[in-house]
């Protein structure tokens, strides 16, 4: 069982564990005055239930293409605080988007992104690390879709794939508005990017650096003020 402050999840049968991308991504994320929030590849549920702590009584939809990730979402969110206010769907986002009834001021997710890289055993991690089945070219045609008009959509991306994921978002007319570069710590490369996209093409982007750690096992005090509203031990 993985504590946070006001709810915890259980992942002790996930496929993958709560990590600290997930994390990082929920706490960064802008979302205020939101009417509808949808998680892409929710897993054990985590940002849904991240999205809902900070947005409560508007709707959440969270999906899950792997069934018994599904069923564990749907658990940590029956036992959470906002049990009515979130909805599990155990399918592809590509047949979500096509049947949807709704648009979203918020798309949030932490997608598969291991493409090329030596598969893991089992089917159900398989599903998780890799974006066999969910390109990065039909996760974004969906996000445009379903994304309101002045809507937004956050992503946490490897930084050695961010180009191409600009250029990808581009094509479905969504462009960065916000981007922070995260790192293990101060004297390292980025590892990952964090980025909002939205339909408007501007040339002055908010872009910042983000360190996790400042020494050995040392959490930065911006990593802190970041996730403390999360972290039981901040």
């Amino acid at each position: 069982m993985f504590h946070f402050k006001k709810f915890s999840l259980d992942d002790s049968k996930a496929a993958m564990k709560i990590g600290t991308d997930a994390v990082l991504l929920g706490a960064w994320a802008p979302c205020e005055h939101e009417t509808r929030i949808l998680d892409i590849g929710t897993g054990s549920g985590i940002l849904a239930l991240m999205m809902a702590q900070q947005n409560t009584g508007i709707p959440i939809d969270a999906v899950e293409l792997e069934s018994e990730a599904a069923a564990i979402a749907r658990a940590n969110v029956e036992m959470s605080p906002w049990a009515g206010q979130i909805n599990v769907f155990n399918t592809t986002i590509q047949q979500f988007c096509s049947e949807a009834m709704h648009q979203y001021s918020l798309v949030i997710c932490n997608p598969p992104f291991f493409t090329g890289s030596l598969k893991a055993p089992d089917k159900a991690r398989t599903l998780a690390r890799h974006n066999d089945s969910l390109p990065v070219e039909d996760l974004l045609e969906c996000v445009s879709k379903i994304l309101e008009k002045n809507g937004k959509a956050a992503f946490i991306i490897p930084a050695d794939a961010f180009c191409y994921w600009q250029n990808e978002a581009a094509k479905h007319i969504l462009f960065p508005s916000l981007i922070t570069y995260l790192k293990s710590s101060p004297d390292q490369k980025p590892h990952r990017v964090l980025v909002v996209f939205t339909r408007i093409d501007s040339p002055d982007i908010p872009m910042t650096e983000l360190s996790i750690y400042q020494g050995k096992s040392v959490y930065t005090q911006e990593y802190k003020d970041l996730t403390k509203n999360y972290y039981l031990h901040f």
